[in-house]
């Protein structure tokens, strides 16, 4: 498909005004920041929404960073699917710090994009604090042992995530022996 940001506005206005709409699948279009933006604001008053999977799009951290201000919002999206999109670690910095007060997020995937440690710290402090987050996918990034160890820390205090990938990273096996250990 080809919706692109155009589609995206008109994808924004329709779920202002619906009430029944749980699952919403845009992968894999040329929608950018601009069209996340627009969707963003609509999830801002969307409250039945509860799946949202925009993978392989455009969206970069601008996108990232309208979507950190749904889930400050949002109290209804449980699962958020933003893999491939060329997202940094400033834009998972920013979803991180909406996450410290979202309590709905249950499902985060940010796997395929350019996430180093910077980010991988931003979500150990997330996980601190968020008790609602069950499954982080965060594979095939540009995290390394480092990253892992913050995560790892972030573990011994929380008590709802059970299923983490961190697959197809820059993480050494003496780490991973380390990390067992939380």
């Amino acid at each position: 498909n080809r919706i692109s940001d155009d589609g995206a506005a008109a994808i924004s206005e329709c779920l202002k005004k619906n009430i029944t709409l749980q699952e919403l699948n845009i992968c894999r279009n040329a929608i950018t920041s601009i069209g996340l933006i627009k969707i963003g604001e609509a999830l801002q008053i969307n409250t039945s929404l509860q799946t949202l999977d925009v993978s392989y799009n455009l969206i970069s951290n601008d996108g990232a960073a309208a979507i950190s201000e749904c889930l400050k919002k949002n109290n209804a999206l449980q699962e958020l699917k933003i893999s491939g999109n060329e997202i940094t670690s400033d834009g998972l910095i920013k979803i991180g710090e909406a996450l410290q007060i979202n309590t709905s997020l249950q499902t985060l995937d940010v796997s395929r994009n350019r996430i180093s440690d910077d980010g991988a710290a931003a979500i150990s402090e997330c996980l601190k604090k968020n008790n609602a987050l069950q499954e982080l996918k965060i594979s095939g990034n540009e995290i390394t042992s480092d990253g892992l160890i913050k995560i790892g820390e972030a573990l011994q205090i929380n008590t709802s995530l059970q299923t983490l990938d961190v697959s197809y990273n820059r993480i050494s096996d003496d780490v991973v022996i380390a990390f067992s250990e939380y």
